[in-house]
């Protein structure tokens, strides 16, 4: 008997690798009503059991102002329901021309008016990590973009944060938005399972007030609420 949680140990991550594929492989079927197209899935997108439990989130908390940081498969999922359900998103991409392709193509299926796609190259930001560079969004862009509504889910995929020189890239996103969320909101933040990540968690925590439910087994993503939510 004792030599059960041993085994577990020793495993863990091949365990919680063949339980995330497992995930995925139910979440694309739980995305087949909004599976209208092929769309290209790279190893750099959300996985799929992550698109569903942002779209759980979206569905069962309403969320209907939603920000995107990063775009790619997960935004047209996102934008398709917000079709369905009313809503906006806005995607903030920092290549020029994958903007410019995700705008043309949510077009083509016609969520161009559900879904803004923002252009907002990476400028030189002061970085809470002095060893590592540091570089976002350009903030202006984003000040501008939603104007005037207050935002209840945040996605942050972006920007790319692999490398260890910029493990921390996407932590200036919490302090940016901070004042920019409504009451009730959710912050999410994708590839928990990289260090970086779990420390800007561990910051966002005590920045935004939040505390975050963690999935490393379902879409390696966290989700972030400053109080109770409905949770699926």
């Amino acid at each position: 008997m004792s030599a059960r949680p041993e085994y577990e140990q020793r495993h863990r991550p091949s365990l919680q690798r063949n339980e995330l594929q497992r995930n995925d492989l139910l979440a694309m079927q739980t995305l087949a009503p909004l599976s209208l197209t092929y769309l290209p899935w790279s190893a750099s997108a959300m996985r799929p059991s992550g698109v569903v439990a942002v779209l759980n989130e979206i569905m069962v908390n309403r969320r209907r102002s939603v920000v995107e940081l990063g775009g790619g498969v997960s935004t047209f999922y996102i934008g398709r329901l917000l079709r369905q359900r009313g809503g906006h998103l806005w995607t903030v991409e920092h290549d020029e021309r994958w903007a410019e392709l995700l705008g043309q193509e949510l077009a083509r299926e016609g969520l161009g008016d559900v879904v803004t796609v923002v252009h907002a190259p990476l400028t030189p930001v002061e970085s809470r990590w002095p060893d590592e560079e540091s570089t976002w969004y350009e903030q202006r862009r984003l000040a501008e973009m939603t104007t005037g509504r207050a935002v209840d889910l945040l996605v942050v995929d972006g920007p790319p944060a692999y490398r260890a020189a910029n493990a921390h890239a996407r932590h200036p996103a919490g302090p940016f938005f901070a004042a920019l969320f409504a009451e009730d909101f959710a912050v999410v933040l994708d590839d928990i399972d990289r260090e970086g990540e779990q420390d800007i968690m561990r910051c966002w925590e005590e920045e935004l007030g939040v505390t975050f439910e963690h999935r490393l087994t379902n879409g390696r993503i966290g989700i972030g609420r400053p109080g109770p939510a409905f949770t699926v």
